[in-house]
């Protein structure tokens, strides 16, 4: 309906109609007006500020509420901005013909710690910090650790540290204050704005006076003339405060005064205002609420021109915003006139501010020299260098000194951060080198060569060359560059004797040996080698014990072995004989004996006529050596038939005196049916299979030892 009245209006306005447009406008809703209240940040770098909007007038349909930080722009169709960071913002809103803006609210964060700056400095050199900004105690700590920063400075506001790495020094301290008033021109010096009120605001009541209404004013003598003169503004006397007259209507559900602000959860606040009386008899009873709850209730003053101060807490448990509200519950119209000022909201606000300063520590250099080579005493010293090889500059002390090894100290000049340095120059004494004496040799033996380090590390050479066949007298030269002189060493060589004994007579193979003599005739002691051998032919090795000038010495002892001789038995063709063969038998001397031990040959073969007990005496170098042999076989026939029935008769084929190399047996068709090489006694009529074969005529061929051959037949015959 107010836009099509303004609509309206202004047709009658075009088209010249005068009285009608008069009219129109006496029917004109409000101009679009645009309030807001504000919350500032609790502590710095918090971005908690907050601002609360709210808009009258104008004509409907109403936009969302703009905010603007000059570079981005955030909406709100309910005019509540949470969430701020400290900045300079600008309000706005538009209704359907007009837009009302409200700039240059500021929100502003408390003041924060101030440190002093970064600084570099060098190792060891003291530097003071510095920290403003908090009413309350500091505490200084240093990562890392720093030994400059005890218990006796950490709370200083100025402390003196000297670490020696660079090290980052933190400061930490609380401010916990009130907040700032987060009602909006709660001392009322911008008039009748940042709030609401069902009361009518009048800017001046004039004498007669008016329920229900208020103004904001600097006295209220200067709203209603019948008002005290003696009421002043509250905060200074020249500032403006609200005058109220009371209502005597809606039994005091009339808000005199009302504001949202936004608020922090679980947080708890301080409100409070100031309140006179400015006509009596009635007094004011004035209700507090917020968010429709009632905190509580009390009568203005009872004396007129008596400011005094109301204070109430609220904790805002769950809720975002705080809608406060004041109420007039008295509603007679005698007196009930008072005037309030200084309407204040705040929290008390625990910040914990911290701030780092990085203090760069630059190590100290350190100076550095090519060493000097160690001279030995007496010799020339240079004078040492006054820059560093990392261009420290500095002198050095003590006095140069080419007698004794010592250190040296560099001390930078002033202004660089270097730090000492220190140089050894070694002065080695003249030492005479020394060995360890070379016990005497025998000549011809190894001569090790000299060391060419001294007992007491001198290197150098010898001369002259060594000689392992006479004593000599050697000197050592040491090798340049060492403090040293000349060293000397003899080496004694004794002649070499060799050892002489008596020759031992040779002996049978298993003969009595006696040991060996351990001293020469010639008195050289040593040991024997190999073990004595009574069995052969040794030659034995002489090895003097060590620290003789001897050579080795060799002994033969002759061992003559005893004949190694086997007797054979056998036929040569149709003669039984025994012969001797083995080692040792070509030069022997041969007995042979009967059983009665008579001498029946002296060869090496005899033929015998009879079975029974022989013997054979072979003799050689002297020793002699006798065997027996029992004959008890002396056939040397073939069998021309056998009978192999186990009647202990005939029952194999006996070869054994023929020293057959080879048997064969063939039956009458020619095929071999029996075989055997060395063959003695074995054929009892059985194949190679150890089958039993038919009686019959079968055949031989039997290869002898010596090599000749013979055949035949026999006849087997069950």
């Amino acid at each position: 309906m107010k836009k099509t009245t303004t609509f309206l209006c202004l047709m009658f306005f075009i088209v010249g109609y005068s009285n009608n447009f008069r009219k129109c406008i006496t029917n004109l809703p409000p101009a679009l007006a645009l309030s807001y209240t504000f919350t500032n940040a609790t502590c710095p770098g918090l971005n908690n500020g907050a601002i609360n909007a709210t808009v009258t007038g104008g004509s409907l349909p109403y936009s969302n509420f703009s905010l603007s930080n000059g570079t981005s722009i955030v909406t709100s169709a309910t005019g509540t901005f949470p969430n701020l960071a400290p900045g300079n913002y600008t309000l706005s809103i538009s209704d359907a013909f007009s837009t009302a803006s409200r700039s240059n609210i500021i929100i502003i964060a408390p003041s924060d710690l101030i440190i002093s700056a970064p600084a570099t400095i060098c190792a060891g050199i003291p530097t003071t910090l510095s920290v403003s900004g908090s009413t309350n105690s500091y505490l200084w700590s240093a990562n890392p650790t720093d030994s400059s920063l005890t218990t006796f400075n950490n709370t200083s506001t100025a402390p003196t540290v000297t670490p020696i790495v660079t090290t980052t020094y933190t400061v930490m301290s609380t401010s916990n204050s009130p907040s700032a008033n987060m009602v909006t021109n709660g001392d009322f010096s911008q008039g009748n704005l940042g709030f609401t009120s069902d009361y009518q605001y009048i800017a001046n009541a004039g004498t007669s006076g008016v329920q229900r209404a208020y103004g904001v004013v600097t006295a209220a003598t200067s709203w209603f003339q019948f008002f005290p003169s003696c009421n002043i503004e509250h905060t200074t006397g020249t500032g403006k405060m609200m005058v109220i007259d009371g209502s005597t209507i809606n039994a005091g559900t009339d808000k005199v005064w009302g504001q949202t602000i936004t608020v922090q959860p679980n947080q708890t606040y301080t409100f409070s205002y100031w309140v006179q009386s400015v006509a009596l008899p009635n007094q004011a009873n004035i209700e507090v609420k917020i968010n429709g709850l009632i905190i509580g209730t009390e009568l203005a003053p009872s004396a007129e021109c008596n400011w005094s101060i109301r204070t109430y807490t609220w904790n805002s448990g769950t809720a975002t915003s705080a809608q406060i509200a004041l109420y007039d519950k008295e509603i007679v119209a005698g007196g009930n006139d008072f005037s309030l000022d200084d309407i204040s909201f705040t929290t008390n606000v625990v910040c914990n501010l911290s701030k780092t300063v990085l203090i760069t520590v630059t190590p100290r250099t350190i100076p550095t020299f090519n060493s000097v080579n160690a001279i030995c005493s007496g010799a020339t010293l240079s004078a040492l260098p006054t820059i560093s090889n990392n261009s420290i500059t500095g002198t050095w002390s003590p006095a140069p000194n080419n007698l004794a090894t010592t250190i040296y100290t560099f001390a930078p000049a002033t202004g660089q951060c270097a730090s000492n340095g220190l140089l050894t120059i070694t002065v080695n004494p003249i030492v005479t080198p020394t060995f360890t004496a070379v016990n005497p040799i025998c000549s011809g033996a190894n001569l090790s060569t000299l060391p060419t380090i001294s007992n007491n590390s001198i290197t150098g050479t010898w001369s002259p060359a060594l000689n392992n066949l006479s004593s000599t007298a050697y000197t050592f030269a040491p090798a340049t560059g060492q403090c040293a002189s000349n060293g000397t060493m003899s080496i004694t060589v004794n002649p070499n004797i060799t050892p002489t004994f008596t020759q031992v007579p040779a002996i049978c193979s298993g003969g009595v040996l006696s040991s060996l003599p351990i001293t020469s005739n010639n008195s050289i002691t040593g040991s024997w080698l190999p073990t004595l051998d009574n069995s052969v032919t040794t030659n034995y090795t002489f090895t003097p014990n060590v620290g003789q000038c001897s050579s080795n010495a060799t002994l033969t002892i002759t061992v003559t072995p005893f004949p190694e001789f086997t007797i054979t038995k056998g036929c040569d063709g149709t003669d039984f004989v025994l012969s001797a063969t083995g080692i040792g038998t070509a030069n022997a001397s041969y007995t042979w004996f009967d059983n009665l031990h008579q001498n029946i040959g002296t060869t090496s073969s005899i033929t015998i006529i009879n079975q029974g007990n022989y013997s054979l005496e072979l003799s050689n170098n002297g020793c002699s050596e006798e065997k027996p042999i029992t004959i008890t076989n002396i056939l040397c026939s073939v069998p021309k038939g056998i009978s192999p029935n186990n009647d202990g008769d005939n029952d194999t084929f006996d070869l054994s005196n023929l020293n057959v190399k080879e048997l064969k047996i063939f039956n009458r068709y020619g095929m071999e049916v029996y075989s055997k090489n060395n063959y003695s006694n074995e054929w009892n009529g059985n194949s190679n299979s150890g089958e039993n074969l038919p009686d019959g005529t079968y055949y031989y061929l039997i290869q002898f030892a010596n090599g000749k051959n013979k055949t035949g037949w026999i006849y087997r015959n069950q």
